[in-house]
């Protein structure tokens, strides 16, 4: 087994004594809300209470962990799935200690011009994410209440590329169910709302679910699978309604979708006697903006609380809507109603590339990894202030990026699967798995 040299801290790093970190600040439990964005960060962000950055980086940790467990390998016969079972992908991805437990998978459909780039299409879409749920009494007791969380992976296929770039304002048109009449309405409320249309394209499309081990498979739609669960799960927890948050967390594509959903999941909770009070919070790494200046708003008046994690040399987030955003003035709210006017939603955390850790680099992509992220949110104290190691695993960045410095001798793009994924039967033949159920 390989042994990375323990980091040298020079320039203007920090390491704070964990005393020093951890003594002083409130139980997690006591906070949570606060930490969740009840009162939308104030006073959280600059400087980062050790609290809510442990948080973000266990939130940004599922979203990671959605890009590890994807086969993305296009000679493979499972490609666009997911490498392990709903029954242990966080024990298999090094999270044991997660206490959650996930309930269901998310897949979408992209089979757009997949002829073109090569892609296997497959009737049951692309895997994307899934839902969990705290299950283990001391993390519920960390925690203060119990978490549902919804991951999404960001882009990684050819076909997610094209959906990204389809970038004109469409309007949602999405329906809830009503609790007293049992029938889907779409409500006043939405009007006006615009979302980028690859990624409603995407968080609407059909794929083919199956129906429990042995039932057979129906036709739904992603949104409806999300939806249909979390309204499952909340009716579970029903009795625990006021220690209950709904997290949503996604990078790039993923924390587009996480946004969206957030989104939606909030409204249909409005129309739920009571189910309103559920905190919907969202962590969102290296977010395009994802619709118009009525979609910002009215994602501020449901009280969905969107936190953007932005590497300030990252291109993505500047993206869609270049020449018309939020940054424009007056003029973008005067044209608010152009199909390619766009806002951001919700407190945007700017994250310095100040690590002494990194090499320079010209590669524009490596600002849009997620390791890189978290390495930067790791070593975040406030606006003003240097970076602070405080202990995530540098060797992190190098996963599938070359930009850690050759002194700490960790390779480049050193994560991958072992033996490209093949095993070795009775037969003593190498063959490739079928998908793990």
């Amino acid at each position: 087994m390989a042994v990375f040299p323990l980091p040298q801290l020079e320039d203007n790093a920090v390491l704070l004594p964990s005393s020093q970190t951890n003594s002083t600040q409130p139980q997690l439990c006591d906070v949570w809300r606060d930490i969740q964005g009840a009162h939308n960060w104030n006073g959280l962000l600059d400087p980062m209470v050790p609290n809510l950055k442990a948080e973000a980086l266990r939130y940004g940790n599922l979203a990671q962990l959605c890009y590890d467990a994807f086969d993305g390998k296009s000679y493979s016969k499972n490609y666009g799935t997911r490498y392990h079972s709903k029954r242990d992908p966080f024990n298999k991805m090094g999270m044991s200690e997660s206490g959650y437990q996930v309930t269901k998978y998310v897949y979408a459909n992209t089979n757009l011009l997949n002829q073109v780039f090569g892609e296997k299409p497959k009737d049951q879409g692309v895997w994307l994410g899934f839902i969990a749920v705290c299950t283990d009494p001391n993390e519920i007791r960390r925690l203060g209440r119990r978490d549902i969380v919804i991951a999404w992976r960001g882009t990684q296929t050819a076909e997610e590329w094209i959906e990204d770039l389809r970038d004109i304002l469409v309007p949602t048109r999405l329906s809830y169910r009503c609790k007293r009449t049992g029938k889907n309405q779409e409500h006043h409320f939405a009007d006006g709302v615009l979302i980028e249309r690859g990624f409603l394209s995407c968080y609407t499309s059909t794929v083919r679910h199956r129906q429990g081990a042995v039932g057979g498979t129906v036709n739904i739609s992603t949104r409806d699978l999300v939806v249909s669960e979390i309204e499952r799960l909340i009716q579970v927890y029903e009795k625990e309604m006021d220690n209950l948050s709904i997290t949503f967390t996604g990078h790039s594509l993923g924390a587009a979708l996480a946004t969206l959903s957030a989104y939606d999941i909030k409204q249909m909770l409005c129309t739920k006697h009571n189910f309103h009070q559920i905190p919907v919070t969202v962590f969102a790494f290296a977010s395009p903006r994802v619709g118009n200046l009525a979609f910002a708003k009215r994602v501020e008046e449901i009280g969905v609380k969107v936190l953007r994690f932005v590497n300030k040399r990252d291109l993505v987030p500047k993206v869609p809507g270049v020449c018309m955003n939020e940054n424009v003035g007056c003029l973008s709210k005067l044209l608010h109603w152009l199909p390619w006017t766009y806002f951001h939603v919700g407190v945007e955390l700017p994250l310095h590339n100040n690590s002494p850790f990194i090499q320079h680099t010209h590669n524009l992509a490596y600002f849009h990894n997620l390791e890189l992220y978290l390495h930067l949110l790791d070593g975040y104290v406030g606006s003003k202030q240097p970076f602070s190691w405080s202990g995530r695993d540098h060797a992190l960045v190098n996963k599938s990026c070359d930009l850690l410095r050759e002194k700490y001798e960790i390779p480049p793009k050193w994560w991958q699967e072992q033996i490209k994924g093949l095993v070795k039967g009775p037969d003593g033949k190498w063959t490739q798995p079928s998908e793990e159920e």
